[in-house]
Order: C-alpha cells, then sequence, then structure tokens
C-alpha cells in the first residue's frame, strides 16, 4: 500500500471517530427541544375561540338549515362582543370569560342580547 492510500485511510478513520464522538456525547444525537411539562405562551386567542365555538355557545339555534359564523368581535379584559349570524338571523351576544396559559379559554357568561 501506498504511503498516501494510508494518510487518506487514517483521515477518513480519524474523521468518522470524531463525527462518532460528536454524535454520543457532543448533543446531535438530542437536537430535538423538550416537550415542555406544562403550556406556555396564550393556547389561542379569545376570538378565535368564539369564531370556532359559535354555535355551541349561542342560546339560540341556527334557523332553516344555516350555520352560524363571526362577523364582528371585540374581547378585552376579560368581556367581549361578538356579532353572528347564520345567513337568515342575525344577533349580538355579550359575554365574559377567563384565559390562562395553563387551562385555557373559558366562557363564563353568554347573553343574547334582545
Amino acid at each position: 500500500m501506498k504511503k498516501s492510500s494510508v494518510i487518506i485511510l487514517v483521515i477518513l478513520f480519524a474523521a468518522a471517530a470524531l463525527f462518532f464522538y460528536a454524535f454520543l456525547y457532543g448533543g446531535l444525537s438530542n437536537t430535538a427541544t423538550p416537550e415542555p411539562t406544562q403550556p406556555t405562551g396564550k393556547l389561542t386567542s379569545i376570538e378565535s375561540y368564539v369564531f370556532q365555538h359559535i354555535s355551541e355557545l349561542s342560546p339560540e339555534k341556527e334557523v332553516l338549515g344555516g350555520k352560524f359564523y363571526v362577523t364582528g368581535i371585540k374581547a378585552e379584559g376579560g368581556y367581549g362582543t361578538v356579532n353572528y349570524e347564520d345567513g337568515h338571523i342575525a344577533l349580538v351576544a355579550d359575554f365574559t370569560y377567563t384565559a390562562d396559559d395553563v387551562t385555557g379559554i373559558k366562557i363564563t357568561s353568554f347573553v343574547v342580547r334582545k
């Protein structure tokens, strides 16, 4: 075997050994971020929550096969107002809510204006 072939083999072996060492002990094998033990940050906005659950929240039911959808919403500081309709009837409701990082969003009252 030529001297240059031996040198190339030694370099390749050393590079492979360094990569293996870095993979096992250098943290390359565990690059994923650990799962948090409890939720962090706002889970969802109150507006998104109401948009997604308006049919369940409304004490009035959709009519003639319509499906409720939100046309306007304002929410801040635990109080909100939502305008919604199903294509046949339009309603306005006032609601209160609580929201935190651990338990998420909870609508505490939902009252349709007369």
